[in-house]
């Protein structure tokens, strides 16, 4: 038997300090998961059903079964989904003909989303997105809606509890306690009383403080955008249309460059939607960055799931001082409700100055190392424009290397998230006694580029740097 979430207070049954028993998702799921498609269904059925009344009026009644028929998939789909939390276990139950139960381990959580889409927003709605070590989040680890304040009491619990498991397996693979017991004390009323990290606590107890690091201004994003690739293309084509009508006048011919502005007004839409508002705040359990307009997300980026840090200045941003910070977050791509899927890296500072990104940095890394060794000057003769770009630096800790025509791009690696590490030469760089060393992480969506270095410098690279990252990974634990 199912049970549904009470109504009011909106407050989970809790036991362990996570919620216990079966549970539905909320009754509007269906309305948020379809979206704008529904609307679209509804007027193309709709336009359907009135034609077919024009032209017989008998046939009506069945137009509006089929209507009701392809309405009432989502609502079949929500009334054979339901959720549990059990000995550590988030389990996800669904499907009519074809079951699917999915279990994601609380342990393997690397973090918890919190994602309002607009008609969400509207219904005080929220879907929770599980990111979870080696798991695949955008085939299931998902529950697609609950309440607002449910959603985040649950988040909460989740990350909690996740901490606790985690730091049970660490004492157990220390040897410490019986093998596969939690620590009882800390899971019973309190789960953050053995996980001094978490950030909330029980339903209703206050959240960790938060110190705000960076939340970025809205009309520096605008001007940002319009100074960007995007906004260069668009204010080309403006600028094509309005030659084209002022030497034919012809006004209709602007038809064929409408797909064209489409498309780059939605990628501008997108950028501004996904990237307004954004704030990164300090907590006890890691970075929370909040983001968006329309859809908005929450997440939570814990120490230990950052693979690679990016800073990037393009040329038309340097005169006035911004530069962008990414970070490549370990875990599986998620699918949001209104676009395909999201990039692997998070935008910290969508539009910063140097200051932020800098104070930035230090909460990220635990020492602010600096690409200082220049490539040699025969890289000139390879890549004039670049040469002046290139550049690395490392300790211990990490890589950081330089790169980029027009636009400057600085990428911090640490050691021991390397997986892999590769010595490339190219026929030119042969010929010039150069090569260059490439740092794999994890995902692969940054790597880290030490380019165009002398082949006895690339050689002693190549040697220590796997060394290096064995001791890294070691002192990490």
């Amino acid at each position: 038997m199912t049970s549904p979430l009470p109504a009011d207070p909106p407050r989970l049954p809790v036991a362990d300090g996570v919620p216990a028993g079966w549970h539905r998702l909320h009754p509007l799921t269906p309305v948020v998961r379809a979206g704008g498609r529904l609307f679209a269904l509804l007027v193309v059925l709709g336009g359907i059903a009135l034609a077919n009344q024009r032209q017989d009026g008998g046939q009506i009644i069945p137009d509006l079964v089929i209507i009701a028929l392809a309405l009432s998939g989502g609502f079949v789909s929500w009334l054979v989904t339901r959720w549990q939390v059990a000995d550590g276990v988030l389990r996800i139950d669904t499907g009519l003909i074809r079951r699917d139960s999915r279990r994601f381990p609380l342990s393997q959580v690397q973090a918890i989303d919190v994602v309002q889409s607009g008609l969400a927003r509207i219904l005080g709605l929220a879907e929770l997105q599980l990111r979870v070590a080696g798991g695949d989040a955008s085939r299931g680890g998902r529950l697609a809606c609950l309440r607002l304040a449910d959603a985040e009491r649950l988040r909460a619990e989740l990350l909690a509890y996740s901490t606790v498991a985690r730091s049970a397996e660490a004492v157990q693979a220390g040897g410490a306690g019986p093998a596969g017991a939690l620590p009882a004390q800390a899971t019973a009323a309190d789960p953050t009383a053995a996980a001094p990290g978490a950030s909330v606590t029980q339903a209703g107890a206050p959240a960790a403080p938060e110190r705000q690091l960076f939340r970025v201004r809205s009309g520096r994003l605008a001007v940002a955008i319009a100074l960007s690739r995007p906004g260069a293309i668009a204010f080309a084509v403006v600028v094509a249309v309005t030659a084209f009508v002022a030497a034919t006048g012809k006004t209709a011919a602007t038809a064929t460059f409408l797909p064209i502005a489409i498309g780059i007004a939605a990628t501008v839409w997108r950028w501004f939607n996904g990237e307004y508002g954004t704030t990164v705040g300090a907590a006890p359990d890691g970075l929370r960055l909040r983001s968006g307009l329309i859809q908005t997300t929450a997440e939570t980026i814990r120490p230990g799931r950052v693979q690679a840090v990016r800073l990037v200045e393009p040329l038309a941003w340097r005169p006035f001082g911004w530069c962008r910070l990414e970070v490549d977050v370990a875990g599986p791509r998620v699918r949001r409700e209104s676009r395909a899927e999201t990039r692997g890296l998070r935008a910290l500072i969508p539009v910063g100055t140097k200051a932020e990104v800098t104070q930035m940095l230090g909460a990220l890394l635990t020492s602010q190392l600096m690409p200082d060794k220049p490539a040699p000057k025969r890289v000139r003769f390879k890549a004039p424009l670049q040469f002046h770009f290139l550049a690395f630096g490392s300790d211990d800790n990490y890589v950081v290397a330089s790169h980029g025509r027009v636009t400057r791009t600085t990428t911090w690696v640490p050691l021991e998230k390397v997986q892999s590490v590769r010595w490339i030469q190219g026929p030119v760089q042969r010929w010039l006694g150069l090569s260059s060393v490439r740092l794999d992480v994890a995902g692969k969506r940054v790597t880290g580029a030490i380019e165009d270095r002398a082949d006895a410098e690339a050689r002693d690279l190549l040697m220590r740097l796997p060394d290096l990252a064995r001791a890294a990974r070691a002192r990490a634990g």
